[in-house]
């Protein structure tokens, strides 16, 4: 019974992926989700409580599904500065992935508490897993002076937003590799002593 939950469950999250990626989270509503999974809107809210839970568990969902999250796990075994360019790597080749569904939350933020709950969430694990990464490289002593843990974190979260990428990679035509070569060596750059 359990594992038909959770297929019904993944079912849900991937329709709502779909909807909201193709038509943005303000125009997807609980029943169209529902209908696009075969399901009762009901069952919807039974498993996700409400609209914010369903984005927070659509988005989770997708970062589990294409491997992110455990990729993100995986930078956390490598050297503090290995890990660190890893994980930047990583994600900067994510948001081409998730750009639209990033891009259609981020708006919605501005006019729906759940859309604006759910993009929080997601740039919280972000910075989260950012502030790891430099706390590792802290312990090392290879955290550049004049840093704290969670400036660093928010220096290299909001370097490395999906706006700048947007900006440009989708309005100025940059590659997304020159994109993401140029930014993971000048955060390492600004953040990172060299080996002792």
């Amino acid at each position: 019974m359990a594992v038909r939950a959770e297929v019904t469950r993944a079912r849900i999250l991937e329709a709502a992926w779909d909807l909201v990626r193709a038509r943005g989270a303000p125009a997807v509503t609980m029943q169209e989700v529902a209908a696009a999974s075969g399901v009762t809107r009901q069952l919807v809210y039974f498993h996700f409580g409400d609209r914010a839970g369903l984005l927070i568990a659509m988005t989770r969902h997708h970062d589990e599904r294409s491997g992110f999250r455990e990729r993100v796990a995986a930078t956390r075994r490598l050297a503090p500065d290995e890990g660190l360019e890893v994980l930047l790597r990583e994600w900067l080749g994510y948001i081409p992935d998730i750009l639209p569904v990033a891009t259609a939350l981020q708006a919605a933020a501005e006019t729906s508490e759940d859309a604006a709950e759910a993009w929080r969430d997601r740039m919280d694990d972000l910075r989260e897993a950012f502030r790891i990464a430099l706390a590792r490289l802290r312990r090392e002593g290879r955290l550049a002076p004049g840093w704290s843990v969670d400036a660093a974190a928010d220096w290299v979260w909001a370097r490395s937003h999906l706006s700048g990428w947007r900006q440009l990679v989708g309005d100025r035509g940059w590659r997304p590799e020159r994109y993401a070569d140029r930014s993971v060596r000048s955060i390492l750059a600004e953040l990172v002593l060299p080996p002792a």
